[in-house]
């Protein structure tokens, strides 16, 4: 992995990655090339590593042999019913008894798995949304190369966004979990079985919905945060930091109010 630090402070996570290999660091920060060496690694030198990184990261894409590209004929199961205007690109897997409504687009490193409902004018896969600032500069947009996986007897109502990963992997949607109409489910998401996301939920990236969750509706979630197993918000929160397991939470910004089993 090529990885990109903007200070010190992520020695410790470039210590228990062993995966990655090289890093674009700023001129100042010296402290990562013992851990690369160690590894046969390269440490890179810039004043701009995040955008330095990531333009990398947008010449790879444009080079056509670095990322998976997703460009095989789909592949569709027994027992479908997909309506004649959807949208379903290349690169997409779908498995047996899916129903999948009008208007709707699949695009390409999708894997639907076994009776998955997803209705009308929905998205699965759309690019991610992320945004690489630096000063006096255009805000610079980021291509996203993963996926989506939809377990089996997943339910997706209309008008939904499942975003796909910035790079390797897949945003992912749990076995039976069941995502309302109007929901905004943004790149790198971790959504578990049986969880619920109600109408007008927003999840930012890299959130996690943990197993049995449940969201009511206009719950706004922000990026890297958890929603613990069997956790619940009230109308319209806004969480901004994560939810412990069994947890009521609600208000601007959520708090927790008690456990559910008690």
């Amino acid at each position: 992995i090529l990885s990109y630090a903007t200070s010190d402070k992520y020695m410790q996570s470039c210590m228990e990655n062993r995966a990655v290999k090289a890093m674009i660091v700023p001129v100042d920060c010296t402290c990562y090339e013992a851990i690369l060496n160690e590894r046969n690694g390269a440490v890179i030198y810039s004043e701009t590593p995040e955008k330095d990184f990531y333009v990398l990261h947008e010449a790879l894409c444009r080079c056509g042999d670095f990322y998976e590209k997703y460009d095989f004929p789909s592949e569709f199961g027994v027992g479908c019913d997909i309506h004649p205007s959807t949208v379903i690109y290349d690169g997409v897997k779908i498995g047996n008894y899916v129903k999948i409504g009008a208007n709707t687009v699949v695009k390409p490193g999708t894997i639907i798995e076994d009776c998955v409902t997803i209705g009308c004018n929905s998205v699965i896969g759309s690019e991610g949304f992320q945004l690489i600032t630096i000063k006096d500069e255009m805000p610079m947009h980021i291509t996203h190369v993963g996926g989506v996986h939809i377990c089996s007897h997943v339910y997706i109502g209309d008008c939904s966004c499942v975003g796909n990963t910035l790079f390797e992997g897949a945003t992912y949607i749990g076995k039976g979990a069941k995502i309302d109409n109007l929901v905004h489910i943004a790149h790198n998401l971790y959504i578990g079985e049986n969880a619920v996301i109600t109408a007008h939920s927003t999840l930012c990236g890299s959130s996690v919905v943990a197993d049995g969750a449940w969201l009511a509706p206009q719950t706004a979630v922000l990026n890297n945060v958890v929603i613990g197993k069997n956790a619940m918000t009230g109308l319209s929160s806004v969480v901004l930091r994560s939810i412990s397991d069994n947890m009521l939470a609600y208000g601007f910004p959520a708090e927790e109010k008690r456990n559910r089993n008690v």
